[in-house]
């Protein structure tokens, strides 16, 4: 798939991978779903892979990395929101 490989491409050269909180939490997931399990999965992957770095208090790439713990607590990553919601806009 196409945005798959385009993901790939941003996370060799961004250098965030899933687990860093940034929007490659909700589209990596988001993208393997896809493939697999169709575009209904990708949504709910998407959503899982958001609502996951919530829990996450270290960001490790992107704008967040900037930020404490304490303000990470709890909040979604605002990439990985965008994300979640993009897809679920698409819901049929």
């Amino acid at each position: 798939m196409a945005l798959r490989a385009g993901l790939e491409q941003m996370m060799q050269y961004g250098g965030a991978k899933p687990g860093d909180r940034t929007m490659v939490d909700a589209m990596h997931p988001a993208f393997v779903a896809w493939e697999t399990d169709g575009f209904e999965a990708a949504i709910e992957a998407a959503r899982i892979g958001a609502e996951s770095t919530a829990t996450m208090l270290e960001a490790k790439a992107g704008r967040s990395s900037y930020l404490s713990s304490d303000s990470l607590k709890g909040v979604k990553d605002p990439g990985s929101l965008a994300v979640e919601r993009v897809f679920a806009a698409f819901k049929v």
